[in-house]
């Protein structure tokens, strides 16, 4: 990578602020130079992938990491879904789109897909560096709310298979009651007794009536699990 002067001068100074995102606006009182010298500067560094576009009005340098971009992007908002998942190596595939829980809507900026969660289930979260992401626990039960952006119940399974002897148990279930859904609290009971858990109890007493999929983004198949009261569809 090739930079005139100038423009490595806005590069070095970018990357000593720590800033993640900037605009031209952040450069142009950086350098103390106007904003047609300005566009134009970060004309070049496009071109030369010095720095990316991130939507209509942002930057980022190059090589910053998308899940930093994510944390900042939009407020609030954690990483979760199945890009939580792969991030604690709970999943190998790792999808295009980095999933966000956010708490309004966002329209989507590819490659940061937002899904917007009531105020109530924004909880259980922690700050990794620059990363604002999903406890795994709540990675797990975010998962499990919203299948579709997870890769399903079956890529779940595997997933809460591998975390097994990394997660809190009780953590998992006290966040699966909190959510307050009774989708999530029946979806969660299966798998737990699937990978051989006991003392599902808590769980059990608020599963409610009628009965639900276990995989939302699958046809039924009228394979009725009375004790979890689910359509066992996968």
């Amino acid at each position: 990578m090739q930079l005139s002067q100038l423009e490595n001068k806005a590069y070095e100074k970018i990357k000593k602020t720590g800033m993640v995102l900037f605009s031209v606006t952040d450069i142009s009182l950086l350098l103390n130079i106007n904003k047609t010298k300005t566009y134009n500067l970060v004309k070049a560094l496009k071109k030369k992938k010095a720095i990316k576009s991130i939507g209509k009005r942002k930057f980022s340098l190059y090589e910053t990491n998308e899940f930093e971009i994510a944390s900042e992007l939009n407020f609030p908002s954690y990483i979760s879904f199945w890009s939580a998942l792969n991030y604690y190596n709970f999943s190998d595939n790792n999808p295009k789109k980095i999933f966000i829980a956010t708490t309004k809507y966002s329209r989507e900026i590819y490659p940061f897909k937002y899904i917007t969660l009531s105020k109530k289930r924004f909880f259980g979260y922690v700050s990794i560096g620059k990363i604002t992401i999903a406890e795994k626990e709540k990675a797990i039960i975010d998962c499990i709310l919203f299948p579709k952006y997870s890769g399903g119940i079956r890529e779940i399974k595997k997933a809460m298979a591998v975390s097994v002897k990394l997660i809190n148990k009780k953590k998992l279930i006290d966040y699966a009651l909190k959510l307050n859904s009774k989708a999530v609290i029946r979806r969660l009971g299966f798998l737990l007794e699937n990978l051989g858990f006991g003392n599902l109890g808590n769980l059990k007493r608020k599963i409610g009536e009628g009965y639900e999929l276990l995989d939302p983004t699958l046809e039924g198949k009228n394979n009725l699990n009375k004790k979890w009261l689910l359509d066992v569809n996968i």
